[in-house]
This record gives structure tokens, C-alpha cells and sequence, in this order.
């Protein structure tokens, strides 16, 4: 049976393993670990439609549909929960929002994903006042650190999953020992020799996590949201009283850490929404591995046919990454 070493295990490595090892393929990790990584830091978000103009996302239907049933069956597989359909509330400023998003309702594509809606329900004790509301209805939420801390814990269990950063040097002689290497490194593809053609264009996100606190003067506040929430910024709940915000984009940047900018950034859009006060628990930052034509960069190397690679998912990797590992599995375990 050939041997797969997989470089990395975010969302692409692990959705790659897991496509591989149901078509019976051998299947190795190697991950170091690096500093960076998006995977464990994004909120795992699945939204149609993006953008002011509130465009439906590339091929929506037919990545959600697939995305929706791998995940489940891997809900099945390892016994534990990871998707979320959550609606998710729109806020609408002002009256050509509004006007957008109406007429965006009526269009026969829009018709099943997006609505309108006169009450923000738990969310109407937090808001500032003047609000309009959309609805979004097939928006969901992948629970990215289960996944990938469930899959590396069956991995250890099997002796396949190896906490070992590989240089570049080194691929030569690994395939002495396996048949194929996959690169799922993330944004440190960019400097990958064996893809020179790649066109990266990675960028630094940064999100908070925040609690709100009690107000004894509006009690409908101890009312916690179910529904994810989005303006500039996207709230997110992750249980416990607690919502994951973001996120910011930065092209340039100097070092992976969270910093005093895109902390002050996010705080200035959510004072804008929010009245309720609200603390911060956790301030995190990862580096996108976006691509300049914002399409991911799946298939083999024109340098060396045993190397390939599976990068580039961006902001989408939640719905992105099962079919596009479905389609690169099927593509390797042909070869």
C-alpha cells in the first residue's frame, strides 16, 4: 500500500487525512506546530453570501451540501458534535443597506438562504437603537479545535502523527520512505519551492473573545443569543456565555502575535453596536494562507510528480476544505 505523508494538520491536513484513510489509503502527519496557524484561532464560520453588495458565495450550494454531510459523518466516526447550523442575524445601518438586502430576498437564488426580520430576539437587549435586520439562514459553524484536536489524538493513538516541523531539504529523502508528500503548511507555503507559480497573498487576522456582563437594570439581558450576529465585525457564540469576534485583515505585518491595533480596531465596530458593556477574555491572532485570486491551490507539483499540495482556503476553509480534500484523495490514491 503506497504511504501519504501529510506536512501540516490544520483544516486542509486534517480533512485530507481523513478523505485518504476512508479510501483505505496509508496515511502519516507531521506537524510542528508553528506559530501562526489559523486553523485552531478562526471561528469555523460557513456563510452564503459576503461582501457590502451581499454576493452569494462561489458555488455555494454545491460546497454546502457536501461540506454538511463529511462533517456530520465524521460527527458519526469519532462520536463527537462539530457543526452548528446557526442562523445569523444582519445588522443594516442604513436605508441602502436595507434596500440591498430587500431586493437581494426577492432574487430566486437568494430566496432560501437570506430573509428579513422586524426583531433581533435575544440580541435586542445588547444593540444600540436604529437597526434594521436581515436574516441569514444557511449559516453554520465548524467547531475547527474538536475536530483537529480529536483527529491528532487518533492519529498519536495510531503512531501516525508526528510533532516534527519539516524543512524543505528534507522532502528528497522522505521520499525514499514515502510514496507521496502532501504540503498543508498554511501561510508558509508561500515560500514553498516546489509551487513557485502559487500566487499567495496571506494576510493577519486578529479576533477577540468576549463575555457580556450583567446589567441588574435591563434583567432581559441574562438572555444569551443563539444566533451568530454580523456587521462589520461577525459575533460568534461559543458556549459558556462567551462569543468569539472578528476579524481584521492585515496585508503587512511584522510578527503572528495579537496586537494593540487590531484590539482597538474590533473594539471601535463593536462599541458601535453594542451598548451592553462586555469584557475581553481572550485576544488571538492567526496568518491566512489567502491566495490572490481567492480560489485554494489543490494538485500535484510541476517540479516533482510525487509532491503535492492542498492551500490557499482563506476565510472558507469550513466549507472549502471537505470538498476539495475529497476531490485531491481521490486524485492521489489514483496516482
Amino acid at each position: 500500500m503506497k504511504k501519504t505523508l501529510i506536512i501540516g494538520q490544520g483544516i486542509a491536513g486534517t480533512m485530507l487525512a481523513w478523505s485518504l484513510r476512508r479510501r483505505g489509503c496509508s496515511v502519516f502527519i507531521a506537524d510542528g506546530n508553528l506559530a501562526g496557524g489559523s486553523s485552531m484561532v478562526a471561528a469555523g464560520i460557513i456563510n452564503p453570501v459576503t461582501g457590502k453588495r451581499f454576493v452569494k458565495s462561489w458555488r455555494f450550494d454545491e460546497f454546502f451540501s457536501i461540506a454538511k454531510d463529511i462533517y456530520q459523518q465524521i460527527e458519526l466516526e469519532f462520536g463527537i458534535s462539530i457543526w452548528e447550523d446557526r442562523p445569523t442575524l444582519r445588522l443594516l445601518g442604513t436605508p441602502e443597506e436595507a434596500n440591498d438586502w430587500a431586493i437581494r430576498c426577492v432574487q430566486p437564488e437568494y430566496a432560501d438562504h437570506l430573509g428579513e426580520t422586524e426583531d433581533a430576539g435575544a440580541w435586542g437587549a445588547f444593540l444600540k437603537p436604529g437597526f434594521r435586520f436581515g436574516l441569514i439562514r444557511k449559516s453554520a459553524r465548524v467547531k475547527f479545535p474538536l475536530l483537529i484536536d480529536t483527529f491528532r489524538e487518533k492519529a498519536l493513538q495510531e503512531g501516525i502523527f508526528f510533532e516534527k516541523s519539516i524543512d524543505y531539504q528534507e522532502v528528497e529523502n522522505l521520499l525514499l520512505e514515502y510514496d507521496r508528500v502532501v504540503f498543508c503548511e498554511g501561510w508558509r507555503a508561500e515560500a514553498n519551492p516546489f509551487f513557485p507559480e502559487s500566487q499567495f497573498r496571506v494576510s493577519k487576522g486578529e479576533a477577540l473573545i468576549i463575555r457580556f456582563r450583567e446589567q441588574i437594570d435591563r434583567p432581559t439581558i441574562n438572555r444569551t443569543p443563539t444566533e451568530m450576529i454580523k456587521k462589520t465585525m461577525l459575533l460568534v457564540p461559543m458556549g459558556h456565555g462567551t462569543f468569539w469576534v472578528g476579524s481584521t485583515y492585515r496585508w503587512h505585518f511584522e510578527d503572528t502575535l495579537p496586537g494593540a491595533e487590531g484590539r482597538e480596531y474590533i473594539l471601535g465596530y463593536l462599541h458601535e453596536m453594542f451598548e451592553a458593556p462586555f469584557e475581553i477574555v481572550e485576544h488571538v491572532s492567526g496568518i491566512r494562507p489567502t491566495m490572490i485570486d481567492r480560489r485554494p491551490v489543490v494538485g500535484q507539483s510541476k517540479l516533482n510528480h510525487k509532491v503535492f499540495i492542498f492551500n490557499g482556503l482563506g476565510t472558507k476553509g469550513a466549507l472549502l476544505a471537505p470538498y476539495f480534500a475529497e476531490q485531491l484523495a481521490g486524485e492521489i490514491c489514483q496516482s
